[in-house]
Parts: C-alpha cells; sequence; structure tokens
C-alpha cells in the first residue's frame, strides 16, 4: 500500500517520469513499516548480475537488529533490472525492508547526468537521507558482506560518528579471498594513503551516522578525480577527524577490477603474500568506458 502511494505521489509531482519507466518498489514486512530500522545499507547499482551476491551477502547478516536496504539504479547497463528486483524482494527476509528505487534516468554525468560522481550519480546521497534509519552502511554492487559484518560495525560505532570495517581483496568471478588488504583501507592516519590523504576507507566499509554527519552525505555526488571518481575521497577528508570506531576485522570483501588505476599496487602486494596469482577477468567492470 505504501509502495502505491508513494508511487502515485512521485508520478503526479513529476509527470515527467511517468515516461521514463519510472519504478518505485518497496517491501514492508510486518505492522510497524513506519519504524525507523537500526541500520541502513545503501547500494547504487548498473543492475550487474554481482547484485545477486552483494544482497544476499546482507540478507545473510547474524544481527539481531531490523535493517533496511535502499537499492538505486543509475542505469540499467545489462538489461537485468527486473529479474534481479522480482528475485530480491522475492528473497527478502522477514525482518528487513528493502526499498527499490529506479528513475528511470541517470543523475551522473557519465550516462548524461549532472553530478560529478561516475558511480551512480547523486544517488549514494538521495538514498542516505531517504534511509529510515539513523546509521548507514554502504555497498558497492560487487562487494559483498561477512555475515558478521553489521553486527560488528554497530557496535563499532556506538557513541560515535563512523565506524569501519578492515576488507580482504577478492576474486569477483570465483568470490575468493585473496588477502586482507593491509595497505589501503586501513583507516586514519595508516596505509599507503596516509601522507597524501591521512589514510583512506573504501565506500563498502564504512558506516556513517547520519543524526551527526549530514552535512557530509551531499559528497558522494560530487569527485576528486577527472575520471569522476575519488568521491570516497572526499568523504574521508571530512570523517578522518570525527570521532569513529574500528571493528579490526575484515569482513568486506572487495571486488578486484584490471581497469582501476590502483590494480597493479594490490596485486603486487597480494602477491607478497601469496605468490603470484591471477584474477578471472571480468566483462562488467565499472571503470570500462
Amino acid at each position: 500500500m505504501l509502495a502505491k502511494i508513494l508511487k502515485q505521489s512521485l508520478a503526479a509531482l513529476f509527470p515527467a517520469l511517468r515516461r521514463q519507466n519510472l519504478g518505485v518498489r518497496i517491501r514492508i514486512v510486518g505492522s510497524e513499516e513506519n519504524r525507523p530500522a537500526a541500520l541502513a545499507v545503501v547500494i547504487a547499482t548498473v543492475c550487474r548480475k554481482s547484485l545477486l551476491r552483494a544482497v544476499r551477502s546482507i540478507y545473510a547478516q547474524d544481527i539481531d537488529e531490523r535493517v533496511q536496504i535502499l537499492i538505486g539504479v543509475d542505469i540499467d547497463k545489462y538489461g537485468l533490472a527486473r529479474s534481479l528486483r522480482r528475485q530480491l524482494i522475492k528473497e527478502c527476509p522477514a525482518d528487513m525492508e528493502l526499498v527499490w528505487l529506479e528513475p528511470g534516468y541517470s543523475t551522473s554525468q557519465r550516462n548524461g547526468g549532472i553530478h560529478r560522481c561516475f558511480f551512480g550519480g547523486s544517488l549514494r546521497t538521495v538514498l542516505s537521507f531517504l534511509a529510515n534509519a539513523p546509521i548507514i552502511a554502504y555497498l558497492d554492487d560487487d562487494d559483498w558482506y561477512a555475515p558478521d559484518h553489521l553486527r560488528r560495525l554497530l557496535a563499532a560505532i556506538e557513541g560515535k560518528s563512523w565506524a569501519y570495517s578492515l576488507c580482504h581483496y577478492a576474486d569477483s568471478q570465483t568470490g575468493e579471498a585473496l588477502a586482507v588488504d593491509e595497505i589501503e583501507s586501513v583507516g586514519v592516519g595508516a596505509g599507503i594513503y596516509a601522507e597524501r590523504f591521512g589514510g583512506f576507507v573504501r565506500p563498502s566499509a564504512l558506516a556513517i551516522d547520519k543524526t551527526r554527519l549530514a552535512h557530509v552525505l551531499p559528497l558522494w555526488s560530487d569527485a576528486a578525480g577527472l575520471r569522476g571518481d575519488a568521491e570516497d575521497r572526499l568523504v574521508f577528508a571530512q570523517l578522518k577527524d570525527e570521532a569513529h570506531g574500528a571493528t579490526g576485522v575484515p569482513t568486506v570483501y572487495y571486488a578486484l577490477d584490471p581497469n582501476d588505476l590502483q590494480h597493479s599496487v594490490r596485486m603486487a602486494f597480494i602477491t607478497s603474500r601469496r605468490g603470484n596469482c591471477r584474477i578471472v577477468e571480468r566483462s562488467d567492470s565499472s571503470r570500462s568506458p
């Protein structure tokens, strides 16, 4: 019922959207649909098949708190939006809520929109504010969580403004964890970016208390790099001086992308830990033109 009302309201406010395949899908479970969740997870997607793995890793969380999942479609690059949406709604656990936002156009400059961030445009920002939860975690649509990730993050952020976990470098195609990231996404004042950027934490490892840091959320829509990237560095620059917690445990699987400029650095580190290895090539790189 709520989904129908929301869709009708949006269509009435923005008639042009009715001609552009407006799709808002919400799953509300039980009778407490207006009760805020303890935590929300935000995903911006181009509807890669890997979205199933990402969201299923949220469904598998060993957390007792109520979780809201918000998925925003930048573009349906692979023609899978409808099938992915149906499957994920079908599988959604009774103690979770799924919000699927598909406006029918992209807000990213990469795809003709106005926002500088190539990876979802304004979606992370919009979904962060839309979330009916104070704590917002993030997940790229090709990354995934270990089952204890959200539980540990919630404990780490208690009384703090943000928190983070550590990550595994992983093969996107096989799902194999290759090595724990000890050089990049390792927190404030640490890692290979300590001197230049004061450290770093990648989006999939973050949780932010938006009641304390709402002013940071618009930066997800911006970009520091000429390739429409490095929005995560803009966000981290604001976070690093705020009170934060850390789980100290690698509970995020970061999918390696050979098209990323830092791929050779990552592979050199992985080789130093486990010897020579090759990852399976992928055809769904977010770094592709």
